[in-house]
């Protein structure tokens, strides 16, 4: 008897968590409206999120779509403790958004469902097939990547070679999109433009207005000197 209670206790704690359980972090709730085309995933509890779905903007004359994948498992797992390592990312047109996240379940100390989102790195890289890319961090208040040409040309031209995220994250180095998703990569990113200059990062297609912040963002973040700056800014103002 003792056996059975103990087993029926560590599954409950195990399907509470699975892998994004109740946590006290935004999350999608059921009967709310998710506006998917803006949606932030870092410290994001992505429970409910239509994984491995292609959603296109429904916008007037909008041609913008997203994509979102999971990739999770286990670590140390024991009868009366859960460890769980993963990550959410979101793929747009010219964007990868990458959240790790760490789930642990105590069931015997009746703390269960505890969740924690790790800064992932900076720079991340990501191999398809055989080519391997270097991303950058453009934005860190979504952890946003900028996808390079050759990267989302080289996603697109095949439904077939492996899709992986590498990083230096201690729990989970490899992030390898799932299948289904890796199949509809190819209808979500741009393969046509390279909307961010080699020496910047600042996608072209932004206003004038929203390019000179980035600027002065990458410049108050280090990632750029006062003397580029100043020559990117002029560069922007068309000077």
């Amino acid at each position: 008897m003792k056996t059975n209670r103990a087993f029926l206790v560590a599954l409950t704690c195990f399907q509470l968590m699975l892998p994004f359980a109740a946590a006290a972090n935004p999350s999608v709730t059921s009967g709310e409206v998710v506006d998917y085309f803006d949606l932030n995933i870092r410290d994001y509890k992505a429970k409910a999120l239509p994984f491995s779905k292609v959603l296109a903007s429904g916008a007037a004359g909008g041609n913008d779509k997203v994509l979102f994948d999971q990739a999770y498992r286990g670590r140390l797992c024991f009868i009366s403790c859960h460890f769980y390592d993963g990550y959410t990312s979101r793929w747009s047109g010219y964007y990868l958004d990458l959240q790790p996240y760490e789930s642990t379940c105590f069931a015997l100390a009746g703390g269960c469902n505890t969740i924690t989102f790790p800064r992932p790195d900076s720079r991340i890289k990501v191999s398809v097939g055989s080519q391997e890319y270097e991303l950058l961090m453009v934005d860190e208040s979504r952890y946003r990547y900028y996808l390079p040409l050759a990267a989302r040309q080289a996603i697109s031209s095949s439904e077939t070679a492996a899709v992986t995220i590498k990083t230096t994250w201690d729990k989970y180095r490899e992030y390898r999109v799932g299948d289904k998703s890796r199949r509809l990569l190819g209808a979500v990113l741009n393969r046509n433009n390279e909307l961010a200059t080699p020496d910047s990062g600042v996608p072209a297609a932004l206003s004038i207005e929203e390019k000179l912040n980035e600027l002065k963002r990458l410049r108050e973040k280090g990632l750029i000197d006062e003397s580029e700056y100043n020559r990117l800014r002029q560069k922007a103002l068309g000077l």
